[in-house]
């Protein structure tokens, strides 16, 4: 029986696909579908605009930014010694021996000037912390300083600028602990104002 079915639907089936489905039933399906129908937001096409074309501004910028090279100046402050006058380093010479050092060289150095500066704020709330800390910097930037004289007559350059820059990294690392002391005592100094306010 059912494949006299089969049959039949598809002799016939250009008389089934010809009738089309009256408007009552497509209005008792609206009707059953009709509370749930959704509501159609208008897009503002100005705002999605102005919000793509900020996006792609920002984006470029990064690019840029990421992708410039930092301009090294002529002459480089290597280190910052509190006590002594700055070393000064021919860049024309970092960069015949390796540009990407010179590079890396000058940001070390600028970081490191940073970090300076705010370990100087440290001076007038404890000095006999702050020369500790500038001992400790002033016997890294001595050794510094002795690569550096060595560097234009030395025949492993390269050598002595990783030497240097490992240098400076200690000199970073040594900055960055010496700060985190001052932030701890400074968080350990509120506590007890803290403390004794509360007490009172």
């Amino acid at each position: 029986m059912s494949k006299r079915l089969d049959d039949f639907i598809r002799n016939h089936r250009d008389e089934f696909d010809s009738d089309l489905p009256s408007s009552q039933v497509w209005n008792k399906i609206d009707e059953r579908i009709g509370a749930k129908k959704a509501k159609v937001v208008p897009i503002n096409w100005m705002r999605w605009s102005a919000a793509a074309a900020v996006v792609i501004l920002i984006g470029a910028a990064t690019l840029y930014w990421f992708n410039s090279s930092p301009v090294v100046p002529d002459q480089v402050i290597v280190t910052k010694d509190v006590d002594a006058p700055p070393v000064v380093v021919d860049s024309s010479l970092l960069n015949e021996i390796n540009p990407a050092y010179a590079k890396e060289l000058y940001h070390f150095t600028q970081l490191i000037e940073l970090k300076q500066d705010e370990l100087k704020q440290l001076e007038k709330e404890n000095p006999e912390l702050y020369k500790q800390f500038v001992t400790d910097i002033n016997k890294l930037d001595s050794s510094y300083n002795v690569l550096k004289r060595e560097l234009p007559a030395n025949p492993n350059r390269e050598q002595l600028l990783e030497a240097m820059i490992g240098n400076l990294q200690v000199q970073m690392d040594l900055l960055n602990q010496q700060l985190q002391i001052i932030q701890q005592i400074k968080q350990s100094k509120n506590k007890n104002n803290d403390a004794n306010s509360k007490r009172i």
